[in-house]
């Protein structure tokens, strides 16, 4: 699952969304958000059997890419927010982030995402972080402080479904094509 987050429902021309931080003013709500934002971070990893959560920068192509490759490479759900700037209706937003990269943090481990020296040096803020550690990634995503950057959490090993291997572990492909096929046929005219 990837979430392009802007802050903002743009296509419907600035209205707020769940992900709305309180001060910014739109079409919906003029004086601000009523509620503090949805933090998709934390939602995600209090779900049972989570698997692989990321965050990355719409801005920052390698690091984006390795991250999507991770996330593609997982044998299972995965969900990486996107933070992605909006420069029409709330530029402040990803623009702050932009210009103060500061508040960024980059997290780094050899079960994580692998990026070279150039794309560490825009980042100022590393943290060594191992994304097995769900407590951890849950104490990165609650921290209103600083954003974190990379894989917040990895379990390869969490229980997942996956009609191939799940389910009739005795048949072949051959069967289970088959098995499929034949269930499709009671729908057929």
């Amino acid at each position: 699952l990837l979430v392009f987050d802007n802050g903002i429902y743009g296509l419907t021309k600035k209205q707020t969304s769940p992900t709305t931080p309180m001060n910014i003013p739109t079409n919906t709500h003029p004086s601000g958000a009523l509620l503090p934002p949805l933090n998709p971070l934390t939602v995600t990893l209090g779900v049972t059997n989570v698997s692989f959560v990321a965050q990355i920068v719409d801005w920052n192509a390698p690091l984006r890419h390795e991250v999507i490759k991770k996330a593609h490479e997982h044998k299972g759900t995965s969900f990486v927010r996107i933070i992605q700037r909006c420069q029409v209706y709330v530029e402040s937003i990803g623009k702050g982030l932009q210009d103060e990269p500061a508040r960024m943090q980059l997290l780094t481990h050899e079960k994580g995402v692998q990026v070279d020296d150039n794309v560490k040096r825009l980042f100022p803020n590393h943290a060594e972080h191992d994304p097995s550690d769900l407590a951890a990634a849950r104490a990165l995503a609650e921290n209103g402080e600083i954003l974190p950057l990379g894989i917040l959490y990895h379990n390869p090993d969490a229980p997942r479904y996956d009609m191939m291997t799940s389910v009739g572990l005795e048949m072949s492909v051959d069967e289970k094509l088959a098995g499929m096929n034949k269930a499709l046929d009671n729908f057929a005219i």
